[in-house]
């Protein structure tokens, strides 16, 4: 890209080289019309000159010269003109001579470049001068400009130079007794010589160079003044500029969005600046408008999870969780109008604590740091019996019942959201969430499950369910295989509990071979795509990316296996996860990126790993009717992803106006139990 200062610095040059050009042509131009006026002037001269001549024609004649003192032809043309022609010369320092092949008079004799003009009247009759700059010969020794008029006899002239029988005899003894006999005999209209004119030349260069220089001087004055104007206009020019930068790099590129106050020299940069400072108050409405949305929710105006998460990563502050049972069942009978009603009544009775808005039921309010448990559990108490009065709206009078989970000890929002579940649990209204790992600790006890692991793998208890993923259409494009443990009472248990029991004992591997051999062989027959989860412990496993890979060389279509793999950040440091990735791309194999956008969403993560589609997470999906926050995220990955080409597949897909709303943002495929619960047969 160029730069203004070396495009400057190369105009100067230009514009140096033009001028220098320019005085050049001037100076031929000087030259020329300078020569031109010494032709005139010598032009000029030989007419004077020739009409002189003319007139002692006329009268010499008539004229007798009885004063001895004076020549005998004193009234002659040739003797006065030349006579006249030593006055120029002493004067004008112009060089005037009448000269003739046939000279008379000796001192006329021409030289060789007055011959060469005779000749040329000769050869052209219709010439009317002759000239050329000699640079000096043996004649004349120095640089001049030669010109030539011709003389030619006229009737007048026939007296003294005509045949000798034409002459008056007395007349004819005169001249031969001064001259000779020599320049008879011209007939009328012959060319009897010339006028020889020669100005020196370094008269006409004195003028040339004189009328130079003063042109010379008013052009390099006006070069110079055009110059300085150029400079300060230009240095005007960059300190716009400079203003316009530094401001574009100390605010907009800083993201500090200041108005534009500083005073600009040109009215263009001026309008910039106009422009400059729009573009900064719309940046600002969208920023406080973005910051709005992201961190506080629409219908309430209270601020949401994302405003409580980013607040608790700088502090450590008691949580109190509190939601409203049963909001589904308010939704559905007195509709969406009067549970939204519902909703701001209740952030106005919570409007003097320090309240956040979670999702459409959950409210969330931070504590002093010094309260003590009995005092949270009783503020709690109060607030839900305040909370549980009556709110009416028109014609309604409603009631509805909260439940509260408080993170004490440990101060977190998951922690808080444990304590909540663990009220339904426990069947209690409000529930610390110490509770809520008691209960979870009791039910997962390790040895427990690792027992109910092995038995449930040594009788081939550990099975696939498959759950269906359909198109915009309802149509299957594909299955989810989700692992399952069937117990000793054959229940079927969710992998939430054994897990992460597995993952901590050499189990895990052979939960996952298991899973991977009766998936393949479920759908070895069938036409359906099928999908498999992975994780970076797998992919970091050697007996298992081998097992893979002896089940995909032996399987007729690999193009129909997708792997799921959820985005952490092990993945991202694995080398030998993004290898497998690559080899299992070779075999025609697609990959998912599961729960994306559930905390770890980075979409260079997605472009690294060669994705072929995403999972949006089922917590994105879960409130994005009424969660703005959640639409905002959710639109953000589908733009992204179409523009990568990437399938987008949406899970936890409960409803059909879920499902409506999600078609609007062109996703790709769904999965939930809005189509199907996860089964044992497809």
């Amino acid at each position: 890209m160029k730069k203004i200062k070396n495009e400057m610095i190369k105009s100067f040059i230009f514009s140096g080289v033009g001028l220098i050009f320019l005085l050049f042509v001037l100076y031929k131009a000087i030259t020329s019309f300078i020569l031109e006026q010494e032709v005139q002037k010598a032009r000029l001269l030989t007419h004077t000159l020739v009409y002189t001549r003319e007139y002692l024609a006329k009268v010499a004649p008539y004229v007798e010269i009885e004063d001895k003192k004076f020549h005998p032809f004193s009234l002659t043309p040739a003797y006065a003109v030349g006579r006249i022609a030593l006055l120029i010369e002493k004067n004008e320092k112009i060089y005037v001579r009448q000269t003739s092949d046939k000279y008379r008079n000796p001192n006329n004799k021409p030289n060789e470049y007055e011959l060469l003009a005779i000749d040329y009247f000769r050869t052209h009759p219709k010439a009317k001068e002759f000239f050329q700059i000699h640079r000096g010969h043996k004649t004349i020794g120095y640089e001049h400009l030669f010109y030539a008029y011709p003389l030619k006899i006229e009737k007048s002239c026939l007296r003294c130079h005509g045949p000798k029988n034409t002459i008056p005899k007395p007349l004819l003894q005169k001249i031969e007794k001064l001259y000779g006999d020599r320049a008879f005999g011209y007939k009328l209209g012959e060319i009897r010589g010339i006028i020889s004119v020669k100005i020196p030349f370094n008269e006409i260069k004195h003028k040339v160079d004189l009328l130079f220089i003063k042109l010379s001087i008013l052009l390099l004055f006006l070069y110079l003044l055009g110059v300085i104007l150029f400079m300060r206009i230009n240095n005007l020019i960059f300190k716009d500029i400079k203003n316009i930068n530094n401001y574009l790099q100390n605010n907009l590129a800083q993201n500090i969005y200041r108005p534009f106050r500083k005073k600009l020299n040109f009215f263009e940069f001026d309008i910039i600046k106009k422009e400059i400072n729009k573009t900064v108050t719309s940046l600002k409405s969208y920023q406080k408008n973005l910051y709005k949305s992201l961190y506080y929710n629409e219908l309430t105006g209270l601020p949401n999870r994302k405003k409580l998460l980013s607040l608790m990563k700088k502090n450590d502050y008691p949580i109190l969780l509190l939601d409203i049972d049963s909001f589904k069942e308010i939704n559905y009978y007195y509709g969406e109008k009067v549970a939204d009603e519902i909703i701001k009544k209740v952030a106005e009775r919570l409007k003097d604590y320090r309240v956040f808005h979670i999702k459409i039921d959950e409210f969330a309010i931070l504590l002093n740091k010094n309260i003590s448990k009995e005092e949270i559990y009783n503020f709690a108490k109060e607030l839900i019996k305040k909370l549980e009065e009556p709110y009416e709206i028109g014609d309604y009078s409603i009631v509805i019942k909260f439940r509260a989970g408080i993170a004490y000890t440990h101060r977190n929002f998951m922690r808080a959201l444990s304590a909540l579940d663990a009220t339904r649990f426990l069947n209690k209204d409000i529930a610390f969430c110490s509770e809520a790992e008691k209960i979870r600790d009791s039910y997962q006890e390790h040895l427990i499950w690792l027992k109910k692991l092995k038995v449930a793998i040594e009788n081939n208890k550990i099975v696939p369910f498959y759950q269906p993923i359909v198109d915009k259409e309802g149509n299957i494009c594909k299955y989810e295989a989700l692992v399952r443990l069937i117990d000793e009472k054959n229940q079927v248990i969710s992998p939430y509990f054994f897990l992460d029991v597995a993952k901590k004992s050499r189990l895990y591997f052979e939960i996952t071979k298991q899973v991977i051999d009766k998936t393949f062989k479920k759908f070895n027959d069938s036409k359906y795509e099928f999908s498999i989860n992975l994780s970076t412990l797998d992919m970091e496993n050697d007996y298992i990316k081998e097992f893979i890979i002896d089940k995909l060389s032996n399987f007729s279509e690999p193009q129909r296996v997708s792997f799921e793999i959820v985005e952490s950040e092990d993945i991202k440091n694995s080398k030998n996860a993004y290898e497998f990735i690559k080899e299992l791309k070779k075999y025609g194999c697609k990959i998912l990126i599961d729960d994306f956008g559930s905390g770890y969403a980075n979409f260079d993560y997605l472009l690294s790993l060669g994705a072929d589609g995403l999972k949006i997470d089922g917590s994105l999906i879960k409130n994005i009717l009424t969660d703005k926050n959640s639409q905002i995220i959710v639109k953000t990955i589908v733009n992204f992803a179409k523009e990568v080409k990437m399938q987008i597949i949406a899970e936890f897909v409960e409803n059909k106006e879920t499902l409506e709303y999600l078609k609007t943002l062109d996703i790709d495929c769904f999965q939930g139990y809005y189509f199907s619960a996860p089964k044992e047969e497809i």
